[in-house]
């Protein structure tokens, strides 16, 4: 599960990155956006690519923690008022 939250964490910067609005749309109930950038950089690809590859070429970085630690300081400060 931990390999997955890295990766989770990492690419839902670079869809925010890619999707400027993202947050407005999925308030909306408008998923179709980021369906669409989900199957261009990861579904189109099926098993091709092991993850550390298909991560590199989507985010342009290893798999690496700080997007994650990123979430959960900015989950947890907004929580605990740190």
């Amino acid at each position: 599960y931990a390999l997955g939250n890295l990766i989770s964490a990492q690419l839902w910067e670079k869809i925010n990155q890619d999707i400027k609005d993202l947050d407005d749309q999925i308030r909306k109930g408008n998923f179709s956006e980021l369906l669409g950038w989900l199957r261009t950089n990861i579904h189109q690809h099926g098993q091709k690519y092991e993850p550390q590859v298909l991560v590199q070429r989507v985010t342009g970085s290893r798999i690496n923690s700080e997007p994650y630690v990123r979430y959960l300081t900015k989950k947890y400060s907004e929580i605990y008022g740190l």
